[in-house]
């Protein structure tokens, strides 16, 4: 349940974290471009806020993949390893060198490694609901046609043309939909199923496209999976999508590339 690269991460680097802040293995690290003053080290890539990420500003840097604690320690709730920052002056906590030929003796503070990333770099990110240990809601039909299906409430409203309905049970099984309806509840698609969604099949809903540009919203706290249980309809970032697998329930991911729009519009900013 975290993030990894796939490829074309162009390498992974040794990185000081931002002073008081806490970094999880497995999850998006970024730049604060709103608090240049205080950008002393890598921070955990906040959820987003306004479109685009427009109102928080902060830029993925790269996933956290390893720290230099000498005793590491284990977040039941996120269920990773995970890294304080502390002052190095008489400090208590052991941080050890770490190996890098930039920081050689590791300065005896706070360190994470991080595999960096940009527009190209491809990478699989966990989808869940709420928490680590959600996962989407499986919708039951109670009606149905070739283009159409009425379920059980799903996890969270649709967005026209930015959501995807996945078929696990039924003649439809294994058939992908994007959906041009918003709803928890009713969904509608263009391209009519191989047959009708029969009373009893059971679907997936998420606000993500099988391929191309999509919404998302960050898992709050943690940034280790993305929380499909937020609508993405006035704080996201936007990733382009490479791969969408909802073929089993806690194992739902997506493979994707942060969209050029949260590094180039740095540009613009005063």
């Amino acid at each position: 349940m975290s993030f990894s690269v796939i490829h074309n991460s162009p390498q992974d680097i040794w990185v000081p974290l931002e002073y008081s802040t806490t970094i999880y293995m497995g999850g998006i690290v970024g730049w604060d471009a709103t608090e240049i003053a205080s950008n002393d080290g890598v921070q955990m890539l906040p959820v987003a806020a306004g479109a685009f990420n427009i109102t928080n500003y902060d830029i993925p840097f790269g996933v956290a993949i390893g720290h230099n604690l000498r005793r590491p320690v284990f977040n039941a709730t996120a269920k990773c390893e995970y890294i304080t920052s502390a002052t190095p002056n008489a400090s208590t906590t052991e941080f050890v060198s770490h190996g890098s030929s930039e920081y050689p003796m590791g300065g005896r503070e706070a360190f994470a490694k991080v595999s960096v990333i940009n527009p190209c770099t491809v990478l699989r990110g966990s989808l869940v609901d709420s928490a680590v240990t959600g996962a989407p809601a499986v919708g039951t039909a109670s009606a149905g046609d070739s283009v159409s299906c009425t379920t059980s409430a799903t996890s969270v409203a649709t967005v026209v043309g930015l959501s995807t309905i996945y078929f696990r049970t039924g003649a439809q099984a294994g058939t992908y939909r994007v959906l041009d309806s918003a709803s928890t509840t009713a969904n509608t698609w263009d391209i009519p199923c191989y047959g009708d969604v029969e009373v009893g099949d059971t679907a997936v809903t998420v606000n993500l496209v099988p391929f191309g540009l999509s919404r998302v919203q960050l898992l709050a706290t943690y940034m280790t999976a993305f929380d499909i249980d937020e609508a993405v309809t006035s704080h996201y970032f936007g990733i382009d999508v490479v791969r969408l697998n909802l073929a089993e329930q806690y194992k739902e991911y997506v493979e994707f590339m942060w969209n050029p729009m949260n590094w180039l519009r740095a540009s613009g900013r005063d």
